[in-house]
């Protein structure tokens, strides 16, 4: 029957074998498990499924899994090609078993905003060979054009059978548990020789990830009773932002930690009373043996020394270029075929400014602004429309992502994280409102009516 087959597919068996074998391939470096594992995972939830919200575990894991290829040449992945056209053939089945029904909903516009600027970015000063490049085409379409197809068929396939705010924090703690396990595998040799110079060179990747997943393990700790779900979930939220700050990532030492603070201190005011104790005690003790770890050895001069920012680097530079391509062309911008002087992309790749506000004036202009303005508007608009437990961990998931993208660009890459925060924004979206026995965070003055005293 559908309905055991779509609960299968959230189930924690389900989501906790994507993750064995995506922690065992990434750090045995092996490409052909994950290729071949996700694609035929997808396939199948296609061909069972009516509704692709569980697809994002497994999209976020591939991504992840992948990171390591940094580097790689399309020709690499040739032998996957097979595994390819069979995802394409489910997905084409998928429309035919399961007729789409297309809704609006307040994604859509904005989607179709962003893709007018970037196919205009550059206008009147780009070459022709410039914005026909194949690299070009690749982001401009997949974030124009791609994200606004994206938009129609996410809302049309939200079918869910288990809520959608049980679906997407069981996925996004799935995640952060497997996040963790990377980091983790990767720094102990490290911590066993009692270094800790550490560099990978997928840790913004691993650090934007869990600035979007980390919360929400928080969020099922608040939200259960007293009991070990609830427990292992606030360790797990602890323990996620705390790989985010120990990849070494400027963005992930700063924000993962201010987002760390902010998620206990909310978690610990939110949560089930019984629970309270133990996790302020949990907290302190964390904090206790983390600051004793870094004062006994070089954690904290590391930790110092990469949050040092230089005049001279690579990145300011970058910001300097944005801006002069803003003011030479304010309107539209220099256009996602724009190459500089100061970076030298990977094949395939675009001209990265490593900041999105930077990312947004030099690649479209003012008409960029505009329409990243208006997304915005309406991203905030789904964040605080509801007082509930869910929407405060997901306005810290948002906004987390969003101070990091100020030293990084990643609402420029389409997939997976430009399609992943557009389909936790649909979620959110959609269980705006919607009747639920979840808590609600009461107004200051609504409790002033609850309560006389604080009249």
């Amino acid at each position: 029957p559908k309905p055991v087959i779509k609960q299968l597919l959230c189930s924690d068996l389900s989501m906790m074998t994507q993750v064995v074998v995506a922690t065992l391939a990434f750090i045995f470096n092996c490409v052909p498990l994950t290729i071949i594992f996700f694609s035929l995972y997808l396939s199948l939830l296609l061909l069972l499924s009516d509704d692709i919200t569980p697809a994002i575990l497994p999209v976020c894991l591939l991504s992840m899994s992948l990171t390591r290829q940094y580097g790689s040449k399309p020709e690499d992945y040739f032998p996957y090609i097979p595994c390819v056209v069979v995802l394409i053939i489910c997905a084409v089945l998928h429309f035919i078993f399961y007729p789409p029904v297309f809704r609006r909903g307040k994604m859509l516009f904005p989607s179709i905003a962003v893709a007018a600027a970037l196919m205009t970015g550059g206008l009147f000063t780009i070459s022709a060979k410039d914005y026909f490049a194949p690299v070009t085409l690749y982001y401009t379409l997949t974030l124009g054009v791609g994200m606004t197809a994206a938009c129609l068929i996410i809302y049309s396939y939200t079918r869910p059978s288990v809520p959608l705010k049980v679906q997407l924090s069981s996925q996004m703690s799935y995640f952060t548990l497997a996040a963790v396990l990377i980091l983790f595998s990767m720094i102990l040799p490290y911590i066993a020789r009692g270094k800790y110079d550490w560099y990978f060179s997928w840790k913004n990747t691993l650090t934007t990830f869990l600035l979007l997943s980390a919360p929400f393990p928080f969020y099922v700790a608040a939200k259960e009773g007293f009991g070990i779900k609830a427990w292992a979930h606030f360790l797990l939220g602890c323990t996620g932002y705390g790989a985010a700050i120990l990849s070494f990532s400027r963005g992930g030492i700063l924000f993962g930690g201010i987002a760390l603070c902010v998620c206990v201190v909310a978690c610990c005011i939110l949560c089930e009373k019984r629970n309270r104790i133990i996790y302020i005690t949990v907290a302190v003790l964390g904090a206790t043996a983390a600051i004793a770890l870094a004062l006994s050895s070089d954690l904290i001069k590391s930790l110092l020394s990469e949050m040092h920012v230089s005049s001279n680097e690579t990145r300011v530079k970058l910001w300097k270029e944005a801006a002069s391509n803003f003011l030479k062309n304010p309107i539209f911008g220099a256009g996602v075929g724009f190459r500089g002087q100061y970076f030298n992309p990977q094949t395939g790749n675009m001209y990265w400014y490593h900041s999105t506000p930077f990312q947004i004036i030099g690649t479209a202009g003012l008409i960029g602004v505009a329409a990243y303005g208006y997304m915005y508007i309406v991203k905030l608009k789904i964040v605080f429309s509801d007082k509930t437990l869910f929407n405060v961990f997901f306005a810290v998931a948002f906004l987390g992502f969003e101070a990091y993208q100020l030293v990084d660009a990643g609402n420029f890459v389409p997939i997976p994280f430009v399609l992943l925060v557009t389909h936790m924004f649909i979620i959110a979206e959609s269980v705006s409102g919607s009747p639920s026995e979840e808590k609600r965070i009461p107004s200051l003055k609504e409790k002033k009516i609850e309560n006389p005293q604080l009249r």
